[in-house]
């Protein structure tokens, strides 16, 4: 993937979130903009899908320590670590989240966070159906810093500070003369480069940096740094999420169904031959994508081999719930040709299903709703503007 999504998350879920898709081909910004809020991230679900996701994590949750060892790190000291450093951290190491970002003789490199905090984005990334391969502490995707030149921005009311590879901190604008005093009394000149407008404060040696957009500058520091708080409890297992061999038995079968059913209706809307034929054609991929051994087969021949797998395996409630749901929704999409779904999520706990659409109108998707059968429960969430089409998600679920 020549596009990587990268997501700056907030610390808290009310505050707002900042995305940016960047072209390592091109090396160029292919869009960018704000979220309101963590239950907005939705809005990037289908931008996630064929997209290598980086997310920042806020510097102001978490602390970067260079810690001495003697030899090599191993396993031992990997579990020993938390009761290391108890004494200088305020906070039960039990709660605490901690990553070795560097190894070398004789010191390590450590990034901590509280594991609810980075349960906290976890969630909300999950919640959007975005997969997240590198969560990075923000303040190392600033440019490289070393002793002689460290290197500052400014995102809203905060500053963002990198000292060297793996050292960085983050401080509220009124507290940067006082943290800086702190850490430069034995160089009150340090060199600080900045990439925003330099503040006026006496402390170190500040220099303008060529201006460049924000988001810009931490996209372009994140794709090319290699450090990750998902490690331990949190590592991300090695799979590929766009791929659908995944999927197994009837699972299969009903998301392809619902491809299908999809494809009927697009038929039923009175579109091109030569639509349905491209449209069909991708069925036909997504099929053998699933299912290699059968080689590729044509569409009729599909929908016919899906009936005979629903109808010869003991499907169970799950799958039955999420294919009726389907079939009751089918009038209401047709009833509004401007809806396009990019994602879908079934509980069959709840009875419920999750859409993620865009549609041309805030009416279309009134329309939608007004559409659904009486025997659903239908909730919108937040909507939003996405290029020119509004984009969100809706959940039906029976009464």
């Amino acid at each position: 993937m020549s596009e990587q999504l990268i997501i700056r998350l907030a610390s808290e879920a009310h505050q707002t979130i900042h995305w940016l898709i960047w072209s390592e081909k091109e090396q160029e910004i292919i869009a960018s903009g704000e979220l309101d809020n963590a239950e907005a991230l939705t809005l990037l679900t289908e931008k996630a899908q064929t997209r290598k996701v980086i997310c920042l994590a806020p510097s102001v949750d978490i602390t970067l320590k260079s810690v001495a060892i003697k030899g090599n790190f191993t396993r031992q000291l990997q579990q020993a670590l938390p009761y290391m450093l108890e004494d200088e951290l305020a906070s039960d190491v039990d709660k605490l989240h901690f990553s070795v970002l560097s190894k070398k003789v004789d010191q390590i490199e450590v990034a901590i966070c509280f594991k609810s905090k980075v349960q906290l984005w976890l969630d909300w990334l999950e919640a959007a159906e975005i997969f997240c391969q590198r969560l990075i502490p923000e303040a190392l995707a600033l440019p490289s810093a070393d002793e002689t030149q460290w290197q500052a921005l400014q995102q809203g009311k905060q500053w963002l500070i990198r000292e060297s590879a793996f050292q960085a901190w983050s401080c509220e604008d009124e507290m940067l003369a006082d943290v800086l005093a702190l850490r430069l009394q034995q160089n009150t000149q340090q060199v600080i480069q900045s990439y925003s407008p330099l503040p006026d404060i006496p402390v170190g040696q500040w220099v303008a940096a060529s201006p460049v957009l924000p988001m810009q500058l931490l996209s372009e520091g994140a794709i090319h740094n290699q450090s990750n708080l998902l490690t331990g409890e949190f590592a991300v297992h090695k799979e590929n999420h766009l791929q659908l061999h995944k999927w197994k038995g009837v699972a299969v079968a009903a998301g392809i169904l619902f491809v299908v059913l999809v494809v009927n209706l697009f038929v039923k809307i009175e579109q091109t031959e030569q639509q349905t034929l491209v449209v069909k054609s991708q069925v036909e991929d997504v099929y053998q994508a699933a299912f290699p051994e059968q080689g590729r087969l044509r569409y009729s021949r599909i929908k016919k081999r899906l009936k005979t797998l629903l109808a010869s395996t003991n499907v169970d409630q799950e799958e039955t719930g999420l294919l009726i749901i389907l079939n009751d929704l089918l009038p209401a999409l047709k009833a509004v040709p401007s809806i396009n779904i990019s994602n879908l999520k079934y509980t069959s706990r709840n009875q419920e299903l999750s859409l993620t659409i865009s549609a041309n109108s805030f009416q279309a998707f009134e329309q939608f709703a007004a559409n659904v059968p009486s025997r659903y429960n239908f909730e919108q969430g937040t909507l939003g503007n996405n290029a020119d089409r509004i984009a969100g998600t809706v959940t039906v679920r029976v009464k």
